[in-house]
């Protein structure tokens, strides 16, 4: 994945996750579990911690350099391991696992065992902080996005956010990406993929034409939007996403998308500034 850029404008209603940095030649470590004051919120408002009662529960903290299987359950209000969930775009949970910096992200897809236990393996992921956010939707229950904090142990090189660009390039694809702004923070983004200078056609990945998380500089607020599905003035090929983003501050934004059998990742910085009469974000 191309880590140099990140988002161009966007816009998306946000979740809050708390977020701290590490120098250069710390040794990574987990951060402190979160407490009840951090408390829930379902997409869209609040921080990722807990929502009502529900938690995210790791099996631990640490994960291997190497790579290996991570495992966590999602527990109820009286602690019991969830078992029924409502699959969302064709799974039953997306797991985002972003470093604090923003310099990896992984949207991975986890299974359910009948203890209620959720199993995925992660590739090898480079030393440092990191937030896995599991957003799924809990059967005749809450859309949530629970958080928990992770750690690779060993030296660490934070890696700057590069800065914001409308194109990048990932695994031989140029991505492009334009917006159109609203006076309220609402955004609509269009992203075009082209190999060899020609225009691609995406296939569909997870019942829609392409994937977009957003997560923001620091705290890591996050969103998962998907496409709109007819826009009649869009350039051909293309994929939009509607949002609406009304806080300022360097956002993250990962595009998933697919062509000829594989997925790859995009990714974008974007700044956004002070939005007309939209209120400071809670933490």
């Amino acid at each position: 994945m191309n880590a140099g850029a990140r988002l161009a404008a966007f816009g998306v209603s946000l979740v809050a996750a708390l977020g701290v940095g590490a120098g250069i030649g710390a040794i990574a470590g987990p951060s402190p579990a979160p407490t009840e004051d951090e408390a829930p919120a379902p997409l869209g408002e609040g921080v990722v911690a807990a929502f009502d009662g529900y938690r995210l529960v790791p099996a631990t903290a640490e994960l291997d350099p190497d790579g290996g299987t991570f495992e966590f359950r999602l527990e109820d209000p009286d602690g019991r391991p969830v078992l029924d969930v409502e699959p969302t775009h064709e799974r039953d949970l997306h797991l985002i696992v972003v470093a604090r910096d923003l310099s990896v992200f992984r949207h991975v897809h986890p299974e359910l065992t009948t203890d209620g236990t959720w199993l995925v393996d992660l590739d090898a992921l480079p030393a440092g902080s990191y937030r896995a956010i599991a957003d799924v939707m809990i059967a005749d229950g809450p859309r949530l996005a629970l958080g928990t904090d992770l750690a690779v142990a060993g030296p660490l090189t934070p890696q700057p956010l590069a800065d914001p660009s409308p194109t990048t390039t990932v695994d031989g694809y140029e991505v492009s990406l334009a917006t159109e702004r609203g006076d309220g923070g609402e955004v609509t983004a269009t992203l075009v993929v082209r190999k060899e200078g020609t225009v691609v056609e995406l296939e569909p990945y997870l019942g829609a034409k392409g994937h977009l998380v957003a997560l923001r500089a620091g705290d890591l607020a996050y969103a998962h939007v998907h496409p709109i599905e007819h826009r009649s003035h869009a350039p051909e090929r293309s994929v939009s996403f509607d949002a609406t983003l009304p806080v300022a501050g360097r956002y993250g934004l990962f595009f998933d998308f697919k062509h000829d059998g594989e997925v790859h990742t995009a990714s974008f910085t974007f700044d956004q500034g002070t939005v007309r009469g939209a209120a400071p974000m809670e933490h």
